[in-house]
Formats: C-alpha cells, sequence, structure tokens
C-alpha cells in the first residue's frame, strides 16, 4: 500500500496544559497497589535508617534477643549468656526468662539475627520488617473498607510516622509481631467477608397458589454456608500465631469470632431467614469451632515443635512449663512487700489512650548537657484523636448502621477492653497492637468530615481541617523523633519534647 493511499493513524489528544498532565499522572498513580507500596517505602526507610544504634540492647532486648541466638544453637559466648540464672534457663527451658511467652516472637527475631549477625541489627531487623508489614497490612484494610487509594495511603501514612508503632518496629522485642499478626487476623477476617458475599446470590422468588386462588410470592433461600471458607481458616492461622507470640493474642481470636458471628447474622437478615441467630449457631457453629477455635490451637502448638525437637516428645512437661507461665503471669504483682511499684513505668490500660505514661527504654547523657533517649510515646494526633474518633464511629454505626464502623469499634473493644480485666502489671507498649486500630477510627472520621458539603454547594469547608490533621500528625512525629530514636539531642531541645511531669 502506498504511503498516499494509507490510512492516516487515529488522531489521540494529548494533553496539553500543566493542569492536564498533572491530572493524568495523578490517575495513572492512583492505584491501591501504588499507595501499598508507597506507605511500605516510607515505613521501612524509617524503620530501618540508622536500626543498628544504640549498638547495646536496651530494655528488654536484654531477655528476647538472647532467647532468639539460644534458639538458633549459637554459644554462649556468642549469646552473651554470662549470669548463673541466665545458664540455667537455658539448660532446663532452652530460653532466657523470657521462656514465659511462648517461641514464635523469638523465632521471628532469629531470622533477623541467623540473617544480619548477633549484633544489633540482627536482632532488630524482624521487627523492622514486621513493623513495615503491619503499615502495608493497615493499607490493605483501608482498600478493602473504602476502596480509596487516596486514603489507602493516608491511613497507612498515619501508621508509618505513630510513635509507639516506629519504636517497637526498631527494638527487638516481642510487641511488634503481635501487632503484625493480630492485623493479619483482621486483613483475612474482611477477605472472608468479601469471600463468601460474592457467592451469595440475593434470593430468588417462587410463586404458590395462595388460599384464595392467587399466586403468592415467598423467597426460595439458597444460603451459601460452606464448611470450607479459605479466608477464615487463614485468619485463625494468623490468630494462633498471635497467641504463639503473646498470650494476649488471644483477644483477636475471641474478637474475630464475634465479628464473624455478627456478619453471619446479619447475612442471614438480608437474606429473609427466620431466626437468623439460631441458624448462624446451627449452620456455621461448627465451622467457627474449626477454623477460629481448633486452627489456632494446633497453630499455638505447632510453634513448639522445636521445643519438642530439643527436649523430646514429652507432653507432660510441656504442659507443666504452660502452667509455670500462667501461674508466673498471674502471681506478678505490681507493687513489692513495702507496696511500692517494682517498675517506675507501669501504665494501666486507661492510661494508654491518652498518653499518661510513655516507657523509657534507653538514656545516655554526655558532660555537654546532650542527651540520646529512646521513648515507647505515641503519636498524640493519633490517640488523643482516637479519643474523640472512636466516639464518632460508635455513632455512626449506630445511626448509619454502616458495618465498617460496626468492624472498627468491636476490633478496638475486642483488643482493648479485656485489659481493663487484667491484675497483671501493665506497660504502654501493649498498645502496639491497638495503633492500627485507633489509625482506622481516626480514618473513618477524617474521611467522614472531609465528604461534608455546605448545603446547596460543592464546597467542602471541613477538608482544610483534614489535611491539616494529617499534615499535624506528620509534623508531631517529626518533632518527637529525636527521643524516639536515640538522636542526639540537647537538653534544653528534651524539655520542649517533655511535655507533662508523667512523662518522665
Amino acid at each position: 500500500m502506498s504511503t498516499l493511499t494509507r490510512p492516516a493513524p487515529p488522531f489521540v489528544q494529548r494533553p496539553s496544559s500543566p493542569s492536564l498532565r498533572m491530572h493524568a499522572w495523578i490517575k495513572r498513580f492512583n492505584r491501591p497497589v501504588v499507595a501499598v507500596l508507597a506507605v511500605g517505602l516510607i515505613a521501612g526507610y524509617l524503620r530501618f535508617v540508622h536500626l543498628a544504634y544504640p549498638e547495646h540492647r536496651v530494655f528488654d532486648e536484654y531477655y528476647y534477643t538472647k532467647s532468639a541466638c539460644i534458639l538458633l544453637g549459637y554459644s554462649n559466648q556468642r549469646c552473651d549468656i554470662n549470669s548463673a540464672d541466665e545458664r540455667f534457663w537455658r539448660d532446663n527451658e532452652w530460653d532466657t526468662g523470657a521462656w514465659v511467652h511462648p517461641p514464635l516472637g523469638k523465632w521471628m527475631i532469629a531470622v533477623g539475627e541467623l540473617a544480619f549477625g548477633t549484633e544489633s541489627m540482627g536482632w532488630r531487623a524482624g521487627a523492622a520488617v514486621t513493623g513495615t508489614a503491619t503499615v502495608m497490612l493497615l493499607a490493605v484494610i483501608i482498600q478493602l473498607l473504602w476502596a480509596s487509594p487516596l486514603w489507602t495511603f493516608t491511613g497507612g501514612l498515619l501508621l508509618a510516622t505513630e510513635g509507639l508503632n516506629l519504636v517497637q518496629s526498631r527494638t527487638g522485642t516481642l510487641d511488634i509481631f503481635v501487632a503484625f499478626w493480630v492485623v493479619l487476623v483482621f486483613v483475612f477476617l474482611l477477605l472472608d467477608r468479601r469471600w463468601i458475599e460474592r457467592r451469595t446470590p440475593p434470593p430468588t422468588i417462587e410463586t404458590s397458589p395462595g388460599g384464595d386462588g392467587e399466586a403468592a410470592a415467598t423467597p426460595k433461600r439458597r444460603l451459601p454456608a460452606p464448611l470450607w471458607r479459605p479466608y477464615r481458616f487463614a485468619a485463625g492461622v494468623a490468630g494462633g500465631a498471635a497467641m504463639a507470640t503473646k498470650w494476649s493474642g488471644l483477644t483477636a481470636v475471641v474478637t474475630a469470632i464475634a465479628l464473624g458471628f455478627m456478619w453471619e447474622v446479619m447475612r442471614r437478615k438480608r437474606f429473609g431467614v427466620s431466626k437468623p441467630i439460631m441458624k448462624t449457631i446451627t449452620t456455621e457453629g461448627f465451622g467457627f469451632v474449626l477454623a477460629l477455635l481448633v486452627t489456632p490451637c494446633i497453630v499455638y502448638v505447632a510453634s513448639y515443635i522445636p521445643w519438642f525437637l530439643h527436649f523430646g516428645w514429652d507432653l507432660q512437661r510441656w504442659a507443666e512449663m504452660q502452667g509455670k507461665a500462667a501461674k508466673f503471669h498471674a502471681d506478678l504483682k505490681a507493687v513489692n512487700d513495702q507496696g511500692q511499684p517494682w517498675h517506675a513505668y507501669f501504665a494501666p490500660a486507661w492510661k494508654w489512650i491518652v498518653l499518661a505514661r510513655p516507657t523509657y527504654y534507653y538514656g545516655a547523657f554526655a558532660s555537654d548537657g546532650v542527651r540520646q533517649v529512646i521513648y515507647a510515646q505515641g503519636n498524640p494526633a493519633i490517640f488523643w484523636g482516637s479519643l474523640l474518633a472512636i466516639p464518632y464511629v460508635a455513632y455512626a454505626w449506630w445511626h448509619k448502621h454502616d458495618w465498617r464502623a460496626g468492624f472498627i469499634v468491636v476490633a478496638i473493644a475486642g483488643l482493648y477492653l479485656p485489659w481493663f480485666l487484667v491484675s497483671r502489671p501493665q506497660f504502654f507498649f501493649y498498645a502496639t497492637p491497638l495503633t492500627p486500630f485507633f489509625v482506622l477510627a481516626v480514618v473513618y472520621a477524617l474521611r467522614d468530615l472531609s465528604a461534608q458539603h455546605v448545603a446547596g454547594s460543592r464546597s467542602r469547608p471541613f477538608l482544610p481541617f483534614v489535611v491539616g490533621f494529617v499534615a499535624a500528625s506528620v509534623i508531631l512525629f517529626i518533632w518527637f523523633w529525636p527521643i524516639l530514636t536515640a538522636a542526639p539531642i540537647t537538653d534544653a531541645a528534651f524539655k520542649l519534647r517533655y511535655w507533662f511531669t508523667s512523662w518522665a
């Protein structure tokens, strides 16, 4: 064909103005995967930068990092096992005094030590990777709830710059691993909800002759209730892993059961099933037991397989160890024989959300007035914002019957309220698994606020406040960065970040 007779290529209009080019650029990057990866990069950088500093152990790293080293089979010298007590626990429990906690979190620390060595980088690498993954999982939850890459990125950014989550992600202790598994439980729970909803067709209508000879319409109920629900079993595996890290992971399993049961009851109500609660019990009860009770227990016991391989398959000895650990936690008191707290940084659960007592992890002081400290401290914007956001989300659940609001409220209640019933001494860093859900509550409130319009107008007057809140949260994180990471800071600069006497 001649070039003279060849058809002209179709005309494609190219963005010509800067605004059109900017719109095309935004559209190209307004993707869920991009949002999740972006917050992962931000979180990963913040968690890995200068991770090896301080070079020596801080706070409870003294126990867990040595436990991880022991699990790898390294020598006492390499694991820094010095005291008679440490040698005793290694010989008798294949651990340090941290034997009172299950082994999975210590194995996750051990992976980092295996990869990077038994120095500070090695014993913190597992926590940094897990903390980064937790941020990304929260972003996935937000995407599953609202299908908005913008809010997916915003929520992930808020958690990436949340102080408590950051400190725990840069410390070789257990709580960030609990947070990871807990968040994963709820990711799988949401996926299970979507999985079963997609397999639930709308009820069809059958007609049958009525008493007066006319046809009467009745719903033909074909509600699927399969025993095998892969994401529900995956939630059970994650719940078992949370329990195998710390027993407090049990709260996530119980909460998942409560949420799953509520959703199944509502699914039957929407379908027109009579007696939906009883029908849920009879049709889903065995599935719940199998996926969210039996499966977590299997995972919990399986986490001790290396222990059984080390000591032999002595179930009686294993059961006795579990009993001794339970007794240790039950008998642990907050005060000594003189009635004084034996630790200066105890913080009961009610103090967590108001940031009344952060935990002091590390301190070094120079003669020139420069200090380096690490406080496990939350971001005030997130924690204090939650004091308003959580009641609002609860109101939205009641007023709008929004299942997303119910999901957030039940998750926070299930993970937080049990701590008010625990007599065991508590610390602020126990709130680490709560921080993703505080962020969820804040995101829910900010999203609603940003969508408010003036009557008869397209104007959104609260949008500047929403943008300002997110900016303020990030700025506060930057402000507190030195005391979250042991960066050198003058005494005067430290006092500017020392807002209350209870923060000392």
